[in-house]
């Protein structure tokens, strides 16, 4: 469909503009895991890190640490346009393919993910492709090796994929017995339609099982559960996705996309209603109920936020295609929803990820510089990554020898607008520091740096 497609190549454009500016930590942190290995296989059971997520390493690997950060985004760029069209494929009806591929070309989130080098975008668009196939495989017109190898990219992509495939099994199993009525069928057909995908991940699974007895499995970072984290990343998922102010709370977001969804589902009463539920409503109330770490972080919404995308397009479509009033509301909905993002947007291609760079090079410019900071393996990670690029040295002190060595610079991590004008390292230390430069970024990326110069 030409809409679609001229939709598609304003979604490309939107992406290359957010691929621009410096890598930040989790982009960089890929590097680093790719840096001591000496052969590409080594990706599948060598680095047994959550930061590894496999496409993208081999991309960045094949195209080696030296590209431009354009180039090193490429990969994302391109899935991320590809899910922008597979979004308008797996819409049902043309008002509805052009509304869905309208949400994923400028929906802020699907914007980030589609222009980091990290493996969000792969996730998005194989989640779609994944709905797509299973359906043609329920109407006994698709194939099990291409639903296969569709799942088996998926978590090449990211491992969270397993959500997907946990709802679109759900799905299954609750079309089979709506069906059958029969739970010996249910186990039947559910293990010839999945058999396929299950054969698929297998080999990677014994890889990362042979990875993590020999050198264990490694996590970033693990913060607990509570409600609160919980609201924050599935209403803050929400809010991006659409738009929402600020002013509107996120247990009220999800109440009311979740409300919303489930209204639907007992007006609509096909086939998709049921995904939607249980994608969009089900999934994450069992996330919830499992307690699962990181909640806060929206990323690890995306499935869901992937089906709410494709139901909200739907819905939208429907109000197009009925035309009258109901034409005339979906049209004020797209276009609250486009000034919405708008407002994510702008302050994400003007932030960015974060500025890291050009403080490395006022830290190094004359020579090598030492330095001291408040979160030492990021700030460290960071640093060094980008001091190699510029050919210069820039060595590290501790916080127990800062009196001792009394580092020229320092880095302070967090909010830059809660950071003072002058600062102390360490309190009696006799070594005073003045703020002489900072870089924030914006959204669902990037860290705030303040840099400041020993000035005694």
């Amino acid at each position: 469909m030409l809409a679609v497609a001229a939709i598609g190549m304003a979604g490309l454009v939107l992406r290359l503009l957010g691929a621009r500016g410096d890598l930040w930590m989790d982009e960089i942190w890929s590097l680093v895991l790719l840096e001591p290995l000496t052969s590409i296989d080594q990706i599948f059971w060598r680095i047994n890190h959550d930061n590894n997520h496999f496409l993208n390493s081999i991309y960045l690997y094949l195209i080696g640490p030296d590209a431009s950060p354009l180039l090193q985004r490429g990969l994302s760029i391109a899935l991320g346009v590809g899910a922008v069209v597979a979004a308008g494929a797996a819409a049902r009806g043309r008002w509805a393919a052009v509304a869905t591929s309208l949400l994923f070309a400028v929906s802020y989130p699907m914007v980030h993910y589609g222009s980091e080098a990290r493996g969000y975008a792969g996730l998005v668009l194989f989640t779609l492709l994944a709905v797509v196939l299973l359906e043609r495989r329920l109407d006994k017109r698709g194939s099990g090796i291409a639903f296969g190898v569709i799942v088996l990219l998926g978590f090449l992509s990211h491992l969270i994929m397993v959500e997907t495939v946990a709802v679109l099994a759900a799905w299954t199993a609750w079309l089979i017995w709506r069906r059958t009525g029969s739970f010996d069928r249910v186990n039947v057909e559910l293990g010839q339609i999945f058999a396929p995908a299950f054969l698929a991940v297998l080999p990677l699974a014994a890889c990362m099982l042979i990875g993590r007895l020999l050198f264990g499995f490694r996590i970033g970072g693990a913060l607990p559960f509570s409600l609160q984290a919980f609201a924050q990343g599935y209403g803050g998922m929400i809010r991006y996705l659409f738009g929402v102010p600020d002013w509107i709370g996120d247990w009220v977001c999800i109440a009311a996309a979740c409300g919303l969804v489930c209204v639907c589902a007992a007006i609509w009463r096909d086939r998709r209603a049921s995904l939607y539920l249980i994608g969009i409503v089900g999934l994450p109330i069992v996330m919830a109920m499992a307690r699962l770490p990181n909640a806060e972080f929206q990323r690890y919404f995306l499935v869901p936020a992937t089906l709410m995308l494709l139901w909200a397009g739907e819905l939208l479509g429907r109000g197009f295609a009925a035309g009258g009033k109901y034409r005339v509301l979906a049209a004020a909905a797209v276009v609250a929803i486009l000034a919405g993002t708008t407002t994510l947007l702008l302050p994400f291609y003007e932030y960015g990820r974060g500025s890291y760079a050009t403080m490395v090079d006022k830290m190094t410019r004359d020579g090598a510089a030492d330095y001291a900071t408040n979160q030492e393996f990021r700030t460290v990670m960071i640093v060094d990554y980008f001091a190699e690029r510029l050919g210069r040295q820039a060595s590290f002190v501790a916080k127990d020898k800062i009196c001792d060595e009394r580092p020229s610079w320092l880095i302070l991590e967090g909010a830059i607008d809660r950071q003072p004008q002058h600062v102390d390292a360490v309190p009696d230390c006799m070594s005073a520091y003045e703020r002489v430069d900072a870089s924030t970024s914006w959204g669902l990326s990037g860290l705030g740096w303040t840099l400041y110069q020993r000035r005694d």
